[in-house]
């Protein structure tokens, strides 16, 4: 079956987490520090090789009425340039409304602070976003 990466795209660092073989549990993984889109999509391409990803999840960041931003077509264009280089994983956008606030919460009842860093933020988020897609029994 193979493990799932999620991908919490943005244009100065980029989230991730990915399940165990069972696809049960989510763990972060250490944020990417990007200068580029080329060097994101080669970065997080090494990262779903390295764990032996079959599928990755890459947040959609959709508006709350549901429609696509700018942010939100970017997402899709990198989920579509992910696909072609890695034809044999499935890649799948889930929509990733609200998981930075909660990811912000979650930190905050840990007795983290915000000053640590986004970086933090940026993996809680793209666990949340696994550990949803895991629970929801999704493929």
């Amino acid at each position: 079956m193979g493990r799932v990466m999620a991908v919490d795209w943005g244009k100065r660092r980029v989230g991730m987490a990915v399940s165990d073989e069972t696809r049960t549990i989510a763990r972060p993984l250490p944020t990417l520090e990007i200068t580029s889109r080329r060097e994101a999509l080669r970065r997080v391409i090494a990262v779903a090789v390295e764990h032996g990803a079959s599928t990755i999840l890459i947040g959609h960041p959709l508006h709350m009425e549901g429609g696509e931003g700018e942010s939100a077509r970017e997402a899709r264009a990198m989920a579509e340039e992910i696909a072609a280089r890695l034809p044999e994983v499935a890649v799948r956008l889930a929509d990733e409304r609200l998981t930075s606030r909660e990811a912000s919460r979650v930190l905050q009842e840990h007795g983290e602070r915000r000053r640590r860093g986004k970086g933090r933020l940026d993996q809680v988020a793209a666990a949340i976003l696994l550990q949803s897609y895991l629970d929801a029994g999704a493929p």
